[in-house]
């Protein structure tokens, strides 16, 4: 009994920096505070939709992308929340001087983008030489930086920084292939401030012309109701089946994950909502959990928007958005379909029941009270891939269209009060993605003014002998690691500017490169032992979080193989000949269905479970056909096809429920 207490009893805010920090901006709205953080988050979205069509210089406007999104933070999370809160949090006089110090931190970064504003616009004068005051404002911004990241992410990724900082300044003492000449602190900070590879590089400058711009269409979807419409379109379509709710579940998940970019903030937004329907339906909690964790993770590497990953690639590749996302189409319809037949095979091993029909919606009227929401994506989909619009426009066109198209339906029409609601609700939601980018920044700083990549890269290499797959498992379990406390879009960004370098030196495509990485970066938020998706969806669920880690890594395994299948075969990723990339795609999808059956102890065989070997059996048969090559391709169609009698000729005349333990 204790230990079912423990089960449920877990705090998913605990488990998620991110959550933690949302759930103290909604404790703080209606504090004084609070109010003027609400108006420096109305004003951070008008800037942001300014800049799509205004001009400010580079450093300026990414500085003051910077200065809007750390203002809010402070305000929002602060100080006295985050030092000494147990002891001293409510002593007021505490509380007092920790408001000072936050006070002082706000007029001292705004002054901070004064100076680099001033300093980037006199490089020229100066030889290229940055004087003393780019050095304050580098410090000021550094310490701001991480701090604001310690508040809104917790401690991994500040911590993170200043070792790659420590890296940078004292790399000169170390002996060997990883050592630099080292670098003054008056250098580094001059390099932070005021180079477009420090703070307000690569991360910031896709933070503040595209993230934001999608996170506020995000915002105006929520307070449009499109969730619920995403929900009950899934169901409708999906609840007839015996699996229907735990199908619904993987596509209502992989929509707005897309769009969200979190994998644990959607599996808490739209979990509380389907895991207690798949609960309902006899899916055992560990499996309705995991499949939340999955289908939440896997929207962000789901076409076309991919979260934040496909925008940070465009600048990272120097490749065409639409290359990116064509790349991404069929691993990400591989994700999806292995998690389907997953669903699928546990609804008919599992106790399952249907659903009655009168909870179903039907699907005709789902249609006619929602087809708006169908509008609004179409437009986002026609600027961004039809007319290829830059996505910060595109996003900027499918904001504006959402209020207009509204109008068409009186009972979900955008009132005039809604929009600067929801233009402070998308600075909220976009302020720890602001602090992870400018964190991340620094890292990705240190590495290249240090050369880190490069040599870390080589280094791998060397210790997997130049070999190619070793050289990627190296790279999977590095991406993971860093997952496991990180964003997904931060630890993306670190492990591409340190370890996709290093796969593009044994010759790998530097977008496929970047989409391995990328893939195993996202796969962290339901690999144990931290899995923070699963996590969240084991709180909401009542259930042990490593059974749902563990659910969450069978339902998802097609996800763990598939990025290894494209770094060997280019055809996965849409580039070939067309007999290459259909060879490739029916080999995957039969590969992929033997794999996830497998997974669940199922194979076409009625209502039973088969055995362990067979299932061992049927999953090698699955990787055959993944694996690039005629040979391989035979072998597991033979293994595959013959197991599919045997299973059919054994369990097929049986009707009974297997156990679902």
């Amino acid at each position: 009994m204790s230990k079912e207490k423990t089960v449920k009893e877990i705090d998913v805010e605990s488990l998620d920096a991110e959550l933690a920090a949302a759930k103290k901006i909604e404790e703080q709205k209606n504090t004084i505070f609070g109010k003027i953080a609400a108006v420096f988050a109305f004003a951070m979205s008008v800037y942001q939709i300014y800049i799509v069509f205004g001009h400010l210089a580079v450093i300026s406007m990414r500085a003051i992308h910077v200065a809007f999104g750390f203002t809010v933070l402070i305000l929002a999370l602060p100080l006295y929340e985050h030092v000494f809160k147990d002891k001293f949090a409510k002593n007021q006089a505490f509380r007092l001087i920790c408001r000072i110090i936050d006070m002082v931190l706000i007029v001292a970064l705004w002054w901070s983008v004064y100076l680099v504003s001033n300093e980037y616009a006199h490089l020229s004068d100066n030889n290229g030489k940055a004087g003393t005051m780019a050095f304050v404002a580098g410090l000021i911004f550094l310490v701001i930086v991480l701090d604001g990241a310690r508040r809104s992410l917790g401690w991994i990724m500040p911590i993170l920084a200043i070792i790659f900082l420590l890296y940078a300044r004292f790399g000169g003492y170390i002996q060997g292939s990883l050592g630099h000449r080292g670098y003054s602190w008056d250098n580094l900070m001059k390099y932070l401030a005021v180079d477009l590879d420090g703070i307000f590089g690569t991360t910031i400058q896709v933070s503040t012309t595209v993230i934001y711009m999608f996170v506020m269409f995000g915002a105006f979807l929520d307070i449009s109701g499109c969730s619920n419409f995403i929900n009950d379109l899934a169901l409708s379509v999906t609840g007839k089946l015996r699996c229907g709710p735990a199908l619904a579940a993987v596509v209502a998940s992989a929509l707005m994950g897309c769009i969200n970019g979190s994998a644990v903030a959607n599996v808490v937004g739209t979990g509380t909502f389907t895991i207690p329907l798949m609960k309902s339906r006899g899916y055992r909690p560990e499996f309705a959990s995991g499949v939340e964790a999955v289908a939440s993770t896997g929207g962000q590497i789901l076409p076309p928007v991919m979260g934040s990953g496909a925008f940070l690639m465009v600048v990272f590749t120097m490749e065409k958005y639409t290359t990116i996302v064509k790349a991404a189409v069929i691993p990400a319809v591989l994700y999806f379909l292995g998690a389907g037949i997953a669903v699928f095979a546990q609804g008919e091993v599992g106790d399952v029941e249907l659903m009655p029909k009168d909870q179903i919606p039907k699907t005709r009227k789902v249609l006619a009270d929602g087809w708006l929401y169908l509008v609004v994506i179409a437009i986002l989909v026609w600027a961004l891939l039809i007319k290829q619009l830059s996505p910060q426009l595109s996003a900027t066109i499918a904001c504006a269209s959402v209020p207009i198209i509204m109008l068409l339906d009186k009972k979900k029409r955008y009132k005039l009060t809604d929009i600067p609601r929801t233009f402070v609700k998308a600075a909220y939601s976009a302020i720890s993605i602001v602090a992870g980018c400018a964190c991340a920044g620094v890292v990705v700083a240190m590495v290249t003014r240090t050369g880190l990549g490069v040599k870390f890269g080589n280094a791998m290499i060397n210790a997997a002998g130049g070999n190619m797959f070793l050289s990627l498992l190296f790279t999977a379990v590095a991406c993971i690691i860093l997952g496991m406390g990180l964003p997904t879009t931060s630890a993306y960004v670190i492990g591409a500017s340190i370890l996709a370098p290093a796969l593009k030196l044994l010759g790998l495509n530097l977008l496929t490169a970047h989409l391995f990485v990328f893939y195993f970066a996202c796969l962290s938020a339901i690999t144990p032992p931290v899995a923070l998706a699963a996590y969240a969806g084991a709180g909401i669920a009542k259930c042990d979080p490593m059974k749902t880690a563990i659910n969450a890594c069978k339902i998802g395994f097609a996800g763990f193989i598939v990025p290894f299948v494209f770094c060997y075969n280019s055809a996965m990723n849409l580039d070939g000949s067309l007999g290459e990339i259909l060879s490739v795609v029916f080999s995957s999808l039969v590969g992929c269905v033997g794999m996830s059956c497998g997974m669940q102890q199922w194979y076409f065989s009625g209502q039973t479970k088969i055995s362990l070997i067979e299932s061992l059996i049927i999953i090698g048969g699955g990787l055959c056909m993944m694996i690039p090559g005629s040979l391989t391709d035979i072998i597991g169609l033979v293994i595959l096809v013959g197991m599919f009698f045997v299973c059919r000729a054994r369990y097929g005349h049986k009707k009974a429920r297997a156990s679902a333990a």
